[in-house]
């Protein structure tokens, strides 16, 4: 046990979780279902099938009631405890994917899973992708993944897909948000999933069951911002985090939730009453700054003083980070897209990255990303048609007719009769009957 107590061991602290408590990240939680149960029966095997992997390096195995593994993955070494263990999907969590229904009851037969339990280092988005690798390896036919962590149901297609890929999943699976409401209009929403990374889970209290959609969408882009930065942001300071109109922007803020409590009435929905159980370690509450005023003084308000502005489409920003990462991605899997186009009912849109005029640059941002429609492709090229109007490129509007490289476009999406694919997703179109030979 002692080659991995140094890596199960670490902890991870922000300096204001040190002022406030001590607190340890927690071990990225996930258990995989297997088509067949003996698949998870004999540990020495899964050692073995890990040791003739292409992708991940076994450093080390141990063998007690449990299996032990260090592995490597690129320049980077984990700690990792496999165990198995009696599986039934909590009512609490999150479907993330399609499953048909011959799925869903093949995964409802099963009645043992593969225990893969690991702790993320400060890479955390490499983190994530090596612990699905991971489960590729030893199971590569398995037919879900329960994400404990981020109360997460993945299909294991979709696992295995992200397996494959040299490009790490979205941000967004690292962690769920969940929409708590009882018999008023108040909505508690709470994430599972950050401690994992050594950060703070978030929260927004007092959203109402007509705003708890927009509010959403603040916390996504916060977690996703800190899980990009891999860091925990500083309490008080100001988050950009988008234009909810062309001249107003939103500042975000967290505040630790004790602190937050002492805003609202004992009795709201996410009080302490309600922390018995647990969000009552590292769990940051979000709030604004509406003015530079505001943000000068650090006295900041609910979210709901933009709400006027929330439901009007506001711009959220993605950091470079994403949108390479999304760059990428959607370049990895051009070629499903490419198959799809022409058919019939379907249709694409391109997001395409636009420099912008010379008024609206800044250091490091130099370009808007915009949707067209897919109308034509060629060997090197495309042409598509502009669906929006631009706000950084001030002689372009909608309806223009273009011609790009494929390297400009940075995500796509086709539109079936069944649904909307993505990059992440494009295994949807094998379950949907597409040939794609």
């Amino acid at each position: 046990m002692a080659l991995f107590g140094n890596l199960f061991g670490s902890r991870k602290e922000s300096k204001a979780a040190k002022e406030k408590e001590t607190w340890e990240k927690e071990l990225s939680f996930m258990v995989a279902i297997p088509k067949n149960e003996e698949d998870i029966a004999d540990f020495e095997h899964l050692a073995e099938r890990l040791k003739s992997s292409g992708v991940l390096t076994l450093k080390d195995s141990k063998i007690n009631d449990m299996l032990w593994l260090k592995i490597g993955s690129g320049e980077y070494e984990y700690g990792v405890r496999i165990d198995t263990m009696e599986v039934e999907i909590p009512e609490m969590f999150r479907i993330q994917h399609f499953f048909r229904d011959i799925d869903i009851e093949a995964i409802q037969q099963q009645k043992k899973g593969l225990v893969v339990e690991m702790l993320f280092d400060e890479h955390i988005l490499d983190s994530y992708h090596t612990q699905l690798k991971l489960i590729h390896e030893l199971l590569p036919d398995c037919l879900a993944v329960l994400d404990g962590s981020s109360e997460k149901v993945l299909s294991g297609k979709w696992v295995a897909l992200a397996a494959k890929s040299n490009v790490p999943p979205s941000p967004r699976y690292i962690f769920t948000v969940q929409a708590v409401s009882g018999d008023s209009e108040e909505v508690w929403l709470h994430s599972h999933g950050m401690n994992r990374c050594g950060l703070p889970e978030l929260e927004i209290l007092n959203s109402t069951k007509d705003t708890y959609n927009d509010h959403y969408n603040i916390i996504e882009t916060m977690a996703k911002r800190m899980i990009e930065k891999g860091e925990p942001p500083q309490e008080k300071e100001p988050m950009y985090l988008a234009m909810v109109t062309n001249e107003i922007p939103l500042m975000a803020t967290v505040v630790h939730w004790k602190e937050a409590l002492k805003k609202y009435p004992s009795g709201i929905l996410g009080g302490a009453g309600d922390r018995k159980e647990g969000h009552n370690q590292n769990t940051d509450v979000i709030f604004c700054y509406p003015t530079p005023e505001s943000m000068e003084k650090k006295q900041y308000y609910e979210v709901s003083v933009f709400d006027e502005y929330l439901n009007e489409n506001p711009i959220y920003m993605l950091t470079n980070q994403e949108t390479d990462r999304m760059r990428r991605l959607a370049a990895e899997r051009l070629n499903y897209m490419l198959k799809m186009f022409g058919r019939e009912k379907i249709t694409i849109l391109v997001k395409v990255g636009l420099e912008v005029d010379e008024e609206f640059k800044e250091d490091g941002n130099s370009f808007e990303h915009i949707w067209f429609e897919l109308k034509e492709k060629h060997q090197d090229t495309f042409t598509a048609e502009l669906t929006q109007e631009p706000y950084y490129v001030k002689d372009l509007h909608e309806g223009a007719v273009m011609t790009f490289p494929y390297g400009q476009i940075t995500d796509w999406i086709i539109f079936t009769p069944e649904g909307r694919v993505t990059p992440d997703d494009v295994y949807l179109l094998a379950y949907d009957g597409w040939n794609l030979e």
